[in-house]
């Protein structure tokens, strides 16, 4: 198994970190859903509120451009965009 994991990390604005959420639970309900899809997992962290990382793990890298190909991650980017402190810094491992 070619077990693929991204660590994403976003910086949203104070006082959007509800909003961001929001937008982020429809993207992890569809995310969980997909053929290609491990696990996938947000965190907030408790001392910095508008600091949050998603935590993906993906099958093989075919499903993480499968995931970042999906309507619902593309939602996703389009609708954080003005929530968001900086862009989204993407690590995989």
């Amino acid at each position: 198994m070619e077990k693929k994991t991204i660590v994403a990390r976003a910086k949203v604005l104070a006082g959007q970190e509800k909003e961001f959420i929001n937008h982020a639970e429809t993207l992890i309900q569809a995310t969980r859903a997909e053929e290609g899809n491990i696990s996938y997992n947000l965190y907030q962290d408790p001392f910095s509120p508008s600091s949050f990382i998603f935590y993906e793990e993906y099958k093989d890298m075919a499903a993480i451009k499968a995931h970042a190909a999906s309507p619902h991650f593309k939602a996703f980017e389009n609708g954080i965009k003005s929530l968001l402190e900086s862009e989204l810094l993407i690590e995989t491992f």
